[in-house]
């Protein structure tokens, strides 16, 4: 019998998928074959009602699609690098410190700030059920893609 994945490896897999579709022009972007495989249909990002997002909980597939297209038609770049995860063996959860690395579409601004997240998965499916990202700087976010409200 095949054990289970982490949370960093299915994490992990979440990453590459969502740096993939981030990257893509619009016609291009598949998620259906990406992020959606990664993440259980009753998924739950909350982001700080700070961002520029129209909500601050985005829920299920089509949540996070929302929030996907809403932050692409910001960045052209977002990459999660250099993380460091924090995970119990056997574990559902997972905290990640990381850096962001963003690039925005429009003027081409870089930022690299400081990025923490708990992450909660289903193991046995292999799927991320939650996501809550704290980041360093959300101002600066603000300011960066345009929204200092």
């Amino acid at each position: 019998m095949a054990s289970s994945p982490t949370a960093t490896e299915i994490l992990a897999r979440f990453y590459e998928a969502e740096s993939i579709y981030l990257a893509a022009p619009p016609h291009e972007r598949d998620f259906a074959n990406g992020m959606a495989t990664v993440l259980s249909p009753d998924f739950e990002l909350y982001q700080s009602p700070d961002l520029p997002h129209s909500q601050s909980l985005y829920e299920g597939h089509a949540g996070l699609l929302n929030w996907s297209e809403e932050m692409a038609a910001l960045v052209d770049q977002l990459k999660v690098a250099d993380p460091k995860f924090f995970e119990r063996e056997g574990a559902d959860e997972v905290v990640v410190i990381s850096v962001l690395k963003l690039r925005t579409r429009e003027g081409g601004r870089k930022t690299e700030l400081p990025l923490l997240q708990i992450v909660s998965v289903d193991r046995e499916k292999g799927w991320i059920t939650s996501t809550r990202p704290f980041y360093w700087d959300v101002a600066g976010l603000r300011g960066l893609v345009g929204r200092e409200d």
